[in-house]
């Protein structure tokens, strides 16, 4: 039986500073990927000219140009469906990868076939390079196959609502073409949702290791995102009115949507609570600060949200 291909996808927007750090990172691998998809959406800075400072060097790399910037779920669909191989990992073009990821996914990925994904341990950082945390499963302390029963207890069920590893993610090209690939009206939480939605029917393996950066950065489209608590609270409306749909209720147990649904509302709201940036050591002056943000934070907290939802599987 020939070893299972697997394809890095890439969007890119005027993210040329990053390019030369993420593309060395997916393509130095330990085991290299087999095709490197990456598809620039329109840049306006000098990222396809870096880009294609790497095509002599890696046979395996092909860059794909957009003449108008269609947006990161548009693009990130058109590099879903020109992947070829039977395993995908999604990249940023701001994010870092461990040079063993490959390989260790890999690697359980031919010995789990049935598992729908394969992930690790992601590393975060701020925009100065300092590690602020990690996204791993306290639950579990070696590399396994979780069937989704036991995706569902040990992992769903017990970790933050919000806990999210895709970025240290590899996913089975058929079951994640199954689920929809991204789903748009998710938003930045697209890749979350087609993780569980995937290990909740076919399971998924775990490697405690360290397999990715995922950088904090002020301008990413999730930090962004986090900074709009009514467009977060919206997007776990419709989430939540996924997971409940024909396609998708048979995976997702009605009580866990509804905790998972509260916990995540009301993370949204604290966090807005709580604010960006430094934080003043003085605890008076911290909560003060905070005053202003109480009254809008319980606002987010009793918004209903958007729920409209495109529930074609």
């Amino acid at each position: 039986m020939s070893r299972p291909t697997l394809t890095v996808v890439m969007p890119n927007y005027n993210h040329a500073k990053y390019l030369p750090r993420s593309i060395e990172a997916n393509a130095n691998q330990t085991r290299p990927p087999d095709e490197f998809l990456i598809l620039d959406d329109g840049s306006t800075d000098n990222s396809v000219e870096v880009i294609e400072s790497y095509l002599p060097r890696y046979p395996f790399l092909r860059l794909i140009c957009s003449a108008q910037n269609v947006g990161v779920n548009e693009a990130n669909r058109r590099l879903f469906e020109a992947a070829t191989g039977d395993y995908i990992h999604a990249a940023a073009a701001d994010d870092d990868r461990f040079p063993t990821f490959f390989e260790r996914a890999m690697e359980m990925a031919e010995l789990f076939p049935q598992a729908g994904l394969v992930f690790g341990k992601l590393v975060v950082k701020n925009e100065h390079d300092s590690v602020i945390g990690s996204v791993e499963v306290r639950r579990w302390g070696e590399r396994l196959f979780a069937d989704p029963t036991r995706f569902l207890s040990d992992y769903l069920d017990v970790e933050l609502a919000s806990h999210s590893a895709s970025a240290a993610t590899i996913y089975r090209r058929s079951a994640f073409e199954e689920v929809g690939w991204y789903r748009a009206e998710l938003g930045p939480w697209a890749d979350t949702f087609a993780a569980r939605a995937i290990g909740l029917k076919f399971g998924a393996c775990y490697v405690p290791e360290d397999f990715a950066v995922d950088y904090r950065l002020p301008a990413s489209y999730s930090q962004q995102a986090k900074d709009q608590p009514r467009q977060a609270i919206d997007v776990i409306a419709r989430a939540a009115r996924l997971m409940r749909s024909d396609a998708f209720r048979e995976r997702f147990p009605a009580a866990h949507v509804r905790q998972w649904e509260r916990q995540f509302r009301r993370l949204v709201a604290w966090n807005y609570l709580l604010g960006s940036g430094p934080r003043d050591p003085s605890f008076i002056a911290r909560n003060l600060k905070r005053l202003p943000r109480l009254l809008p934070a319980l606002r987010v907290l009793a918004y209903a949200g958007d729920t409209s939802c495109d529930e074609s599987p």
